[in-house]
């Protein structure tokens, strides 16, 4: 099983860098599908998200308006604690099923490459909240939530939003990974067999695949596994 997890930390970590969404959408289905039980998958991904998310601030740290951000990153690191807790505690395929129709809407998002044109902070505010609550449960970074949030609230430019988001994804990963420990869900072996796995596909991909690769085509393939993993979730949750 820990041969399966450094397999999906890597194949996430290559993906990750090349069309900006966190590796947790190929690690939680692929560990799941396996055997492990969702809400362990989710802590041992968002484990690996708290490794990649610190590398990540360190190397964005003069991008990065931690007074912008210190607005906000405290809402979405207590609706993460709070959906942890309704995981674990309240467990079953309702969290299967919004995990597929999470899915399905991320997939919809990168086809029609949805992007926020102008700021509108109310909603940037309900973003933020949605992105704690559905990294947490989902066990993923939140990137597809946060970015368009911090384009929305102040409305920065989607390259400067995407490092930004670091900064909320951080203490957001953080905040679930302590919840999920405290309760009992993470199984730390699994965690650092993600994290690690995902380091060296993260480091090969920035390092040499990225300068050669067209993000276009590898956006596409993994448009098509998203809507794929999210039509099964929602078919074992309801008609399985």
């Amino acid at each position: 099983m820990y041969w399966v997890a450094l397999l999906a930390g890597f194949i996430g970590g290559v993906l990750g860098p090349l069309i900006g969404v966190g590796g947790g959408v190929i690690i939680v289905p692929t560990l799941n599908i396996s055997g492990v039980a969702f809400q362990e998958a989710a802590a041992a991904s968002l484990f690996s998200i708290v490794i990649t998310a610190m590398t990540s601030m360190y190397n964005y740290r003069r991008s990065v308006d931690f007074g912008l951000l210190s607005r906000y990153m405290t809402m979405s690191a207590l609706a993460a604690v709070v959906s942890a807790f309704l995981s674990v505690k309240y467990s079953g395929s309702w969290v299967k099923l919004l995990y597929g129709i999470y899915l399905i809407v991320v997939g919809i998002v990168m086809l029609l490459e949805i992007r926020p044109k102008k700021p509108a902070p109310a909603l940037g505010y309900a973003l933020v909240l949605l992105g704690g609550f559905v990294s947490s449960l989902f066990g993923v970074g939140g990137g597809t939530v946060f970015v368009p949030a911090l384009v929305l609230v102040a409305g920065l430019d989607p390259k400067l939003a995407a490092a930004m988001s670091m900064g909320i994804i951080l203490p957001t990963a953080l905040a679930s990974t302590a919840t999920y420990a405290w309760l009992g869900a993470l199984n730390f072996t699994l965690a650092v067999s993600i994290a690690v796995g995902s380091f060296l596909g993260s480091y090969l991909s920035s390092r040499y695949i990225m300068p050669k690769l067209k993000s276009s085509s590898v956006r596409k393939l993994f448009t098509s596994y998203v809507f794929a993993v999210g039509v099964y979730y929602l078919w074992v949750s309801i008609g399985g």
